[in-house]
């Protein structure tokens, strides 16, 4: 696969991911939350109103009129009707509301005494566990905010729904924008770590036999890579590290391209390592020769390593003494 295929994949996986997410799922919820909240703000009359606009659109009218005119709505349980059914619905105004088992016993036991069939209890709030195993048993529908807010969000003020469902969707674009930046960094790390993990399989994969080919034939001479310093015995200098070091890489270069040499590896700057395929005596001669170029390098170890899967030992020669 290529490298840039990897990471288009990759950003594109991310960036859909995050966005399915954060339109889908996160949105909706800030849109709730929000919705909630503005609810928490108007008055107890205009939220009761707004429940009961929710509630005649299951059936459920006021009963007695009278009483919906209360300004208490701790206090106050409205009385609906469906037919020949009676309802009971409480009111908790306020999101802070946090419903326990106290306000569900109060309803279910209104509901004995007016012979109720049910009730409803709404609020922006959260009921608790004791809340809702208090209503266990019982014909009581408890509607907090999660609840609550499908039914009313159609019929709240279309300005104040504008304003909620555009603040939800504000906020989701501007998640789902630094999303797609993060999927892109996504994408690139996954590029440079694919391209590390193939550079390290590159040079871990074992080198090329050549027990089963022809044994190469013998090269013809090999040009010269770099000058070398000076010549033997012409007022040899001693070589700075840069020329040095420009010297080592031209003779590993040399030896890569030598048949009968897999590979090799200066392990210090007088020791050389050879992974030789061809026999030591059929590339000494190339070793030496592109080793005796440079004054500098003539005196070199060399670590002669036997073929992959051959019993030969490592063997140890210099192509010149001091």
């Amino acid at each position: 696969m290529p490298i840039w295929l990897l990471g288009l994949a990759v950003t594109l996986l991310v960036g859909i991911a995050a966005t399915v997410y954060f339109w889908l799922v996160r949105r909706p919820r800030d849109e709730m939350s929000y919705g909630l909240h503005a609810l928490s703000g108007l008055r107890w009359r205009e939220f009761s109103k707004l429940v009961l606009a929710a509630m005649e659109h299951r059936g459920l009218v006021v009963a007695t009129p009278e009483a919906h005119e209360s300004r208490e709505p701790q206090s106050t349980f409205l009385l609906l009707a469906r037919g020949n059914e009676r309802w009971l619905l409480s009111c908790k105004h306020g999101s802070a509301y946090r419903i326990a088992a106290a306000p569900v016993v109060e309803l279910a036991s209104s509901i004995r005494l007016g012979a109720a069939r049910g009730g409803i209890l709404a609020t922006e709030g959260k009921v608790e566990k004791e809340g809702r195993d208090a209503a266990q048993g019982t014909n009581i529908e408890l509607l907090d905010g999660p609840r609550l807010w499908p039914e009313v969000k159609p019929l709240i003020e279309p300005a104040l729904r504008d304003q909620v469902v555009g603040y939800a969707a504000a906020r989701a674009k501007r998640h789902v924008g630094i999303a797609w930046l993060g999927a892109v960094a996504a994408g690139a790390v996954a590029m440079v770590g694919f391209n590390d993990v193939g550079g390290l399989a590159l040079e871990l994969a074992p080198r090329e036999t050549a027990t089963t080919a022809a044994q190469p034939s013998v090269p013809g001479p090999v040009p010269p890579t770099a000058e070398p310093t000076a010549e033997p015995g012409t007022g040899f200098r001693e070589p700075t590290e840069e020329e040095l070091e420009q010297q080592m890489r031209a003779v590993l270069k040399a030896l890569s391209k030598t048949p009968g040499i897999g590979s090799g590896v200066w392990q210090t700057k007088l020791t050389l390592s050879v992974d030789r395929i061809a026999s030591e005596k059929e590339v000494w001669p190339w070793i030496c020769l592109e080793l005796e170029r440079y004054p500098a390098l003539r005196t070199t170890r060399v670590q002669l390593n036997p073929p992959p899967g051959s019993d030969e030992p490592v063997r140890w020669r210099q192509c010149k003494t001091v």
